[in-house]
């Protein structure tokens, strides 16, 4: 009995001190691997604050990655890809000068090849390529971001200073007041912040890229114009006797439901808030609403059925807004457009817009993040009078949706179909109650 103990503790100590060795550690560095081969880079292409190096993968079994080594606005930074990729991304100046970039393979140990050295030369980034204005709207200030051709994500930062009385002012030297940082990736898009006093201010604006590169800052004096938003409570449905929109079920899907906000609510099988017409209804169709009150809009926020189907099916693509500050009688004018009699004005035509843009054949796409938030919440259709539509700030008492398309139709050229609609917010000057 004794020898067995003796030979059992034996064992146990020699396993204890095996294991306390360093074979079979994945974290043991092997000086026996070599250094990996020196890397080749083929080509160098130049883009917008960056370049994209293509390089070679040398046949080495220790290579396990490439690293590219440069100095981005004063830092010390790098790339990494992997043995199994053969591309190397850039990025991050401000700048069109020459900048030195380092490139060299590397093993499981970290040990680095010798570097090729390559000289790449940015293009203009976009903070510097990008266009943007500002201009006054109702309730606020309405920014309008063009040219960004590479849809580079960005940030615009609006700035606020209420003393106007020396524009010359240097831009350090203001007191500014950070009012919004709002972000895009799309080529083309205006963007508005709301809920701004209607008082001269002198305004700033700035792009700010991934990076914390920064545009130069834009000023202007602008004052944002008074807006209300319209009483609902005082909206009801009225049929001249030449509507062609209606619901499927008016208990259900009833066209109140367009305005009585219910509508924000989000998608739910067991509550119907939203507004649905028959799918017999023609191509296009289009309601009437007495407003209650007379008033000129400056903007309708849109929503849809909240989380459902977005961007097809139902939902309403191509929209237009008409108005008519005098009782309609339902009596056509051929010669009207959609043959609306006299008293009506277009306020505008619209598509949903999509941040990220339709593919060129006008089909939908790929639907991003931004995306998918704008048409669930954000979507706002301006009644602008400076365009096409002089009319569109006009007094009205009546307002006139008209549907032209929805996701489908639009896509099969249907001549009849169901459209859904989950809320509308008009906004304005309210004149009369």
């Amino acid at each position: 009995m004794k020898r067995i103990i003796l030979y059992s503790c034996t064992l146990v100590m020699s396993l204890f001190l095996f294991s306390c060795g360093d074979g079979g550690r994945i974290d043991q560095i092997d000086s026996s691997v070599p250094v990996p081969e020196k890397i080749e880079v083929t080509k160098i292409t130049n883009t917008p604050g960056g370049a994209v190096l293509k390089v070679k993968i040398p046949n080495d079994v220790n290579l396990k990655g490439v690293v590219a080594k440069y100095n981005r606005n004063g830092t010390q930074v790098e790339a990494r890809i992997s043995r199994y990729i053969d591309t190397l991304i850039v990025e991050g100046y401000a700048d069109t000068l020459q900048h030195e970039v380092q490139v060299c393979s590397f093993n499981a140990n970290a040990v680095e090849s010798e570097p090729v050295g390559v000289t790449i030369k940015p293009l203009a980034p976009a903070i510097q390529t990008v266009d943007f204005s500002m201009k006054e709207t109702f309730g606020g200030i309405k920014i309008h971001i063009m040219n960004n051709v590479n849809q580079a994500d960005l940030a615009v930062v609006l700035l606020a200073d209420e003393d106007t009385t020396d524009v010359n002012v240097a831009d350090a030297n203001r007191k500014w007041v950070e009012v919004t940082t709002l972000f895009t990736g799309s080529k083309d898009i205006y963007l508005t912040r709301r809920d701004l006093e209607s008082v001269p201010t002198l305004f700033g604006v700035y792009l700010r890229d991934h990076w914390g590169n920064l545009s130069p800052i834009k000023t202007t004096i602008l004052t944002p114009l008074k807006e209300s938003t319209l009483d609902k409570s005082k909206f009801t449905y009225f049929n001249p006797g030449d509507d062609n929109s209606y619901s499927t079920n008016s208990s259900y899907y009833p066209i109140q439901r367009i305005w009585d906000g219910s509508g924000s609510s989000a998608y739910s099988e067991s509550k119907y808030w939203f507004y649905a017409s028959n799918g017999a209804c023609p191509m296009p169709q289009w309601l009437t609403i007495n407003l209650g009150q007379s008033a000129r809009l400056s903007r309708i926020a849109f929503l849809p059925r909240i989380g459902y189907a977005i961007w097809s099916g139902s939902a309403v693509r191509q929209i237009e807004f008409w108005g008519s500050n005098t009782t309609p009688t339902g009596v056509s004018n051929p010669a009207n457009e959609h043959g609306f009699e006299d008293c009506w004005f277009k306020l505008g035509y619209y598509e949903q817009p999509k941040p990220s843009g339709y593919n060129p054949d006008g089909s939908v796409g790929d639907v991003t993040s931004e995306d998918a938030d704008y048409f669930n919440y954000n979507t706002e259709y301006e009644m602008d009078n400076t365009g096409n539509y002089p009319h569109a700030n006009d007094e009205l008492k009546y307002l006139r949706i008209v549907i032209i398309n929805t996701f489908s139709t639009w896509e099969t050229k249907a001549k009849v179909g169901a459209a859904t609609i989950g809320e509308i917010t008009p906004y304005g000057q309210i004149l009369s109650e």
